[in-house]
C-alpha cells in the first residue's frame, strides 16, 4: 500500500505540474503576465458555463412537469460515464504505455500491480476534474427535485466519487488486454490503433442503436406512452437502465426513501468495486507483457544491395518533403498522436453514414432536404464553413513544434529555411484537411441530393480556408511550444495551443460565415461571393504567412527547451 501511495503522490506532482506553482515561478514579469492572461481565461468561461447550469435546470424542470424527475440524474449520470469511457481510453493508452515515467519504473523493485493502481488513481483524479465541472450542476439542481439536506447531500458525494471509476476500470481492462494481445511480430502500432478504433466503433455504434431500440414508441402508440410517463415516475428511468443499470441505482440512491435505499447504495459500491478488482488483475496478469512488448523493435532482416544503397544515398530530398516525411510519419507512428489528430478522419464518415442509420433518423433528413431545395446557395456556403471549423478543430498544426519535444533542437538547426519549414510542417495537416474535406462531401452526398458543382465549390473553399486556419495554427505554436512533456498526451491534450487555435479558428470562421450571409442577404451573385470569400481567404493565408516567417526567424534563434 505504502509503495502505491508514493507512486500515485509522484505522479500527480508531475501530470498536474505542482512544482510550477511554487511562488518562486512567478518572480518574472512574463511569468506573471502568462498567470493573468489564464486567470482571464478562467473568467471569461464562467459566462458559459452559468448557460450550461441554466441548460442543466431546464432540462430538470422539463422533466418534472411529465413526472419524470427521476430520469434527470439518470440521463446526465449516463452521459458522464460515456464521457469518463471515451477520454478514459485515450488517456489509459498514453498515460500507462507513452509516458516516460514507465520506463523509468520497469527496471526498478516495483510491482506491476503497484504501477497499474498508481497510474489508475492518477487518471482517476483527472476524471474527477472533468466529472465535476460536467455532473456537479445536476446533482445540486437534483437536490430541489430529491429534497435537500445533510443524508441526499451524503448520498450524492457517493454516487459522484463513483461516477468515473467503472468506466475507467473498463478502459482500463480493455486497453491492457489489446495491448497485451497484439504483442505480435510486426506493426504493433498499427494493429493497436486499428483495434482501438474498431472497438471505439463498436461501442458508439452498439450503444446507439441498443439505446434507440430500448427508447423507442411503436407507431400509433404514441398518446399511451405519454399517459405511461404522467402516471408512472419510473418509466423513463426503468428503459435507461436496461442499457445503462449504473444509471438506474443512481437515481434509486438519491430518490428511494427510508432503509430501502441501501440496496442501490450497495450495488454501486459492490459493482464499482468488482470493475476495479479485475482492473487490478489484469494489469497484474496483462500489463507488463504489453509494456516489454511495446518496447520491442524489429530489425530488417532483408540486406539492401548495393544499387539500393547508392539509389537511397545518391539523391537528397528536397527540404520541404523531407520535413513532411518526418512529421506525417511521426503522427502516424505515435498512437496518441494519431489517435488525437488522424480520428477526426475516421469518425467524421462515421457519424455521416453510421449515425442516421443507427439512431433511425434517416427520415429527418427529408427536412434538410426541403432546406437545400429552399437555400442551396447558404447551404453551399454554410458547408464551406463547416469544413473550416474542422480544421479548427483539428490539432494538428497548433501542436506541430510541441509534439516534436526535446528533438526540438533537430528541428533549429537543419539547413532549412523557414519557408521550407513552413511547407514542410503545413503539409500534414493540409493533407488531413483535405481527406476529411472528401469524406464529408461523400457522406452529405450519401445523404442528400447536393449537385455535384455545390459539393466542390464547398470543399474549394473549405480547402482554401484551412490554409490561413493551419498558418495560424503554426503561428500560435512556434510562439509558446510545450517541448518539456514526458507524456505524449501532453503535447495534445494538455496543450493550450490547441484551444488558442480553436478558438481564433472559431472567430475567423464565424467572421467570414457573417459576412458571406450578409452578401447572401443582400443578394449578390454566388460567383462574386465565392470569389470574394476565396480572395479574401487567400489575402489572410498570405498574411499570416510573412508574419510567421519573420515570427520563426526570431523564435528560433531565442527559443530554449
Amino acid at each position: 500500500m505504502r509503495e502505491i501511495l508514493i507512486l500515485t503522490r509522484a505522479a500527480l506532482v508531475n501530470n498536474f505540474n505542482l512544482h510550477g506553482l511554487h511562488p518562486r515561478n512567478y518572480r518574472t514579469k512574463r511569468a506573471r503576465l502568462m498567470l493573468l492572461f489564464f486567470v482571464v481565461i478562467f473568467l471569461s468561461l464562467i459566462p458559459s458555463y452559468v448557460l450550461y447550469i441554466r441548460f442543466v435546470r431546464q432540462v430538470g424542470m422539463s422533466l418534472l412537469m411529465i413526472n419524470q424527475e427521476r430520469y434527470f440524474i439518470g440521463l446526465f449520470q449516463h452521459m458522464a460515464v460515456f464521457l469518463v469511457f471515451f477520454l478514459g481510453l485515450m488517456y489509459v493508452l498514453s498515460y500507462y504505455y507513452f509516458s516516460r515515467d514507465t520506463d523509468m519504473l520497469i527496471p526498478l523493485p516495483v510491482k506491476g500491480r503497484s504501477i497499474v493502481v498508481s497510474k489508475f488513481l492518477a487518471v482517476l483524479v483527472f476524471e474527477y476534474l472533468v466529472v465535476g465541472v460536467f455532473f456537479i450542476p445536476v446533482l445540486a439542481v437534483n437536490a430541489s427535485f430529491a429534497g435537500s439536506g445533510l443524508w441526499y447531500f451524503l448520498r450524492a458525494a457517493y454516487v459522484f466519487l463513483l461516477v468515473p471509476v467503472l468506466p475507467l476500470a473498463i478502459a482500463s481492462i480493455l486497453v491492457i488486454a489489446l495491448m497485451r494481445v497484439t504483442n505480435v511480430k510486426g506493426r504493433k502500432d498499427l494493429i493497436r490503433l486499428a483495434g482501438m478504433f474498431l472497438f471505439l466503433f463498436f461501442v458508439l455504434g452498439g450503444q446507439i442503436f441498443v439505446q434507440n431500440r430500448m427508447m423507442q414508441v411503436p407507431p400509433g402508440e404514441e398518446q399511451a406512452f405519454f399517459a405511461q410517463l404522467f402516471q408512472d415516475s419510473k418509466a423513463l428511468i426503468d428503459m435507461l437502465s436496461r442499457v445503462n443499470p449504473l444509471s438506474g441505482w443512481s437515481s434509486q440512491a438519491l430518490y428511494v426513501k427510508g432503509a430501502g435505499v441501501l440496496v442501490p447504495l450497495a450495488l454501486l459500491g459492490v459493482s464499482n468495486a468488482g470493475a476495479f478488482l479485475l482492473m487490478v488483475l489484469a494489469g497484474e496478469k496483462l500489463y507488463l507483457g504489453g509494456i516489454v512488448g511495446g518496447k520491442e523493435s524489429q530489425a530488417r532482416k532483408k540486406a539492401l544491395t548495393r544499387e539500393q544503397m547508392e539509389k537511397a544515398a545518391g539523391k537528397p530530398a528536397k527540404a520541404v518533403l523531407s520535413i513532411f516525411k518526418v512529421d506525417f510519419l511521426t503522427l502516424m507512428k505515435t498512437p496518441i498522436f494519431m489517435f488525437n489528430c488522424v480520428s477526426i478522419v475516421v469518425l467524421v464518415p462515421f457519424l455521416l453514414l453510421a449515425m442516421p442509420v443507427l439512431t433511425g433518423t434517416v427520415s429527418g433528413m427529408e427536412m434538410l432536404q426541403g432546406l437545400l431545395v429552399e437555400h442551396r446557395t447558404l447551404f453551399t456556403f454554410g458547408t464551406a464553413g463547416a469544413h473550416m471549423l474542422l480544421a479548427a478543430m483539428n490539432p494538428t498544426a497548433s501542436t506541430a513544434f510541441s509534439r516534436e519535444g526535446k528533438c526540438f533542437w533537430i528541428t533549429r538547426t537543419i539547413p532549412a529555411r523557414p519557408w521550407e519549414q513552413i511547407g514542410g510542417k503545413a503539409l500534414s495537416p493540409l493533407l488531413l484537411q483535405v481527406v476529411t474535406v472528401a469524406v464529408v462531401s461523400g457522406g452529405i452526398r450519401f445523404h442528400l441530393p447536393m449537385r455535384a458543382t455545390d459539393l466542390a465549390l464547398a470543399a474549394l473553399l473549405g480547402i482554401a480556408g484551412s490554409l490561413p486556419l493551419i498558418l495560424l495554427g503554426l503561428l500560435i505554436d512556434i510562439n509558446r511550444p510545450l517541448l518539456s512533456w514526458d507524456n505524449p498526451q501532453r503535447a495534445v491534450k494538455q496543450n493550450m495551443n490547441v484551444l488558442f487555435a480553436m478558438g481564433a479558428g472559431a472567430l475567423l470562421t464565424a467572421g467570414i460565415g457573417f459576412a458571406a450571409y450578409r452578401m447572401i442577404r443582400a443578394e449578390v451573385s454566388a460567383l462574386l461571393l465565392s470569389g470574394s470569400i476565396l480572395f479574401v481567404l487567400l489575402l489572410l493565408a498570405a498574411l499570416l504567412y510573412r508574419v510567421l516567417v519573420r515570427r520563426m526567424l526570431t523564435r528560433f534563434a531565442t527559443i530554449e527547451e
